[in-house]
C-alpha cells in the first residue's frame, strides 16, 4: 500500500508541473533561468538562510512529494492545496538530476510536525517531505500554502543536496508576506531573493489551489 501510495504521489506532483510552469510563465512567476552557459555568464547562488529549530527529529514514514496527504489515512490536510515546482541547477544554469530537496513547514495551526511539539496538529499533514529532481532539475511539492505564526511571516523550509554541490539549507516566503516581526538579524538579509508568487492553479481538482515555481541555484561542491 505505501509503495504504490508513494509512486502515485510522486508521479501526481510531476505531471502537475508543466502545468504549473505555463501558469507561472503568464502570471510573472519565478521561472527557471535560460541557461548562464549559453549566455556567458553565471548564476547567483540561492541566498541561504537560517534552518530554523524545526527540522524534524525523527523522520514520518511517509515521507513522499504530496504533503497534504498522509499513507494510511482518509483525510486531507487543512488549508488552501500549494502546488510548488521548480528546478535545481548549478551556477553555470547546468540542471543537477539527482538532486535531493527536502522540505518541512508547519501545518495550518501554526505547529510543526515531528520535532516533540505540544501544540494542536494537524494530522493529516504530513509536515516534511522529499523529492528528487529528474533529468532536466524539476522537481515539485504538494503541499498547502504556508501560515505565519509567532511573529514570524510564511515560509517553507528548503534543505538541497547534491554529490558535486555544496548543500544549502534555506527559506522561501510568499511575495508581499515576507516582512519579519522583532527577528529579522537571525534570518536572511536577501528576502527578495527568496519570494515566491502565488497564482491560482485552475486544475479543477481543488477549489482555491495555488502554483508557485522556484529555480534553486547551488554552488560547486
Amino acid at each position: 500500500m505505501k509503495a504504490r501510495f508513494t509512486t502515485y504521489a510522486r508521479r501526481r506532483a510531476l505531471k502537475s508541473i508543466g502545468f504549473a510552469v505555463a501558469v507561472l510563465a503568464t502570471a510573472g512567476g519565478r521561472s527557471p533561468p535560460a541557461s548562464a552557459q549559453a549566455q556567458g555568464m553565471r548564476l547567483a547562488p540561492t541566498p541561504r538562510d537560517a534552518e530554523g529549530p524545526f527540522y524534524p527529529r525523527t523522520f514520518p514514514a511517509d515521507v513522499d512529494a504530496d504533503l497534504t496527504r498522509v499513507a494510511g489515512r482518509p483525510g486531507v490536510a487543512r488549508g488552501t492545496p500549494l502546488l510548488l515546482s521548480g528546478t535545481v541547477v548549478s551556477t553555470a544554469g547546468t540542471p543537477l538530476a539527482g538532486a535531493t530537496l527536502e522540505l518541512w513547514q508547519c501545518d495550518a495551526n501554526g505547529t510543526y510536525h515531528h520535532v516533540g511539539a505540544t501544540g494542536p496538529q494537524d494530522e493529516d499533514f504530513q509536515g516534511y517531505g522529499r523529492a528528487v529532481a529528474d533529468a532536466s532539475g524539476a522537481w515539485a511539492f504538494r503541499t498547502i500554502r504556508p501560515v505565519p505564526y509567532g511573529g514570524r511571516p510564511p515560509h517553507l523550509h528548503f534543505r538541497i543536496s547534491h554529490p558535486r554541490a555544496r548543500a544549502l539549507t534555506t527559506q522561501l516566503y510568499v511575495k508581499g508576506e515576507s516582512a519579519e516581526a522583532g527577528m529579522g538579524g537571525y534570518f536572511s538579509r536577501e528576502r527578495d531573493r527568496l519570494e515566491i508568487v502565488l497564482v491560482p492553479m485552475r486544475d479543477g481538482r481543488d477549489a482555491g489551489a495555488l502554483a508557485a515555481s522556484y529555480t534553486f541555484v547551488l554552488e560547486s561542491a
